[in-house]
């Protein structure tokens, strides 16, 4: 099934991996290698899988030509447009949208580089036709590690980020999403919100995939009101 009329796919590749500055201290963060394929492979092998003909990948000005030639390998039959971003920015999900916003005319699928996951796209994007929502996010259960596991990366970076993510109880629908480090012991949360959500839980336990579908009035938005 085709979607690049309906949802334009984004892919977010533009990370540095300071979390990993060992590995990628000589390569971009998305062509460090999983199973002998690039790490960027996954996820536009994902969406072509899905039916996807057009990806916009987000990239490092500086790594553009490096990760062409790394993909040129690969064989994939997704057209991809590549988008650089000048300079040592290492734009976040918003800025990233923003950046490129004059090429986005419909709605849009975001996915990271680093996402390597089975999970069917499709039924993703029928939950949000179904819902007609504004967003629709990704939450996977996180994985406890062996003991034994070893992170690459800086001792003082490994601890991860905590998200505090709110779902109503009744209708499953994402209602609040924070990081733990934006508050200091008190969440505050919002007399607007507990009015039109009286029943919801805060978990501590799930991850943003960061594979989020996105309606076109909220990047619109995002370009009006940073």
């Amino acid at each position: 099934m085709n979607y690049h009329n309906e949802f334009q796919a984004i892919v977010l590749a533009g990370g540095k991996g300071s979390r990993m500055t060992e590995l990628t201290a000589g390569q971009p963060k998305c062509l460090l290698p999983i199973a002998n394929v690039p790490m960027i492979w996954y996820p536009l092998q994902i969406l072509e899988r899905s039916g996807f003909k057009e990806a916009i990948v987000v990239i490092a000005e500086a790594t553009k030509s490096d990760v062409l030639a790394s993909l040129d390998k690969l064989g994939l039959k997704i057209k991809i447009e590549f988008v650089g971003i000048p300079g040592a920015e290492d734009l976040g999900t918003a800025d990233s949208i923003r950046f490129i916003h004059e090429k986005i005319y419909t709605d849009i699928l975001v996915i990271s580089c680093d996402l390597i996951t089975n999970v069917d796209l499709l039924e993703i994007l029928n939950l949000y036709r179904k819902h007609n929502a504004s967003v629709t996010a990704l939450m996977l259960p996180i994985s406890k590690m062996p003991d034994d596991f070893v992170t690459p990366g800086l001792k003082n970076k490994q601890k991860p980020e905590t998200d505090l993510i709110g779902i109503d109880n009744n209708t499953g629908r994402l209602v609040f999403l924070a990081s733990a480090s934006d508050f200091e012991e008190t969440i505050n949360i919002s007399q607007r919100l507990l009015r039109k959500h009286a029943s919801f839980t805060i978990h501590s336990k799930l991850m943003d995939a960061h594979l989020y579908i996105i309606n076109k009035w909220v990047i619109d938005f995002l370009i009006y009101n940073k």
